[in-house]
């Protein structure tokens, strides 16, 4: 594995620096929206697992008969 330059560091905390200045603090209806979205696709993928969960115990035993 080679070692990474000093300019070629320099380079790369240049342009995390530069994300850090164009990032901004969201207002309150961004934040609010966000948030309904992430529940929501959190509500959707634990469905989604309980469901497959669910298929995973009943249909073993339906084929067993």
């Amino acid at each position: 594995m080679q070692i990474p330059s000093f300019e070629e560091l320099q380079a790369k905390l240049k342009e995390y620096i530069n994300v850090l200045k164009m990032a901004r603090k969201p207002d309150r209806e961004e934040f609010i929206s966000t948030t309904k979205i992430s529940v929501a696709v959190m509500f959707l993928v634990g469905l989604v697992g309980f469901i497959i969960y669910i298929l995973m115990e009943i249909l073993p035993g339906v084929f067993k008969k």
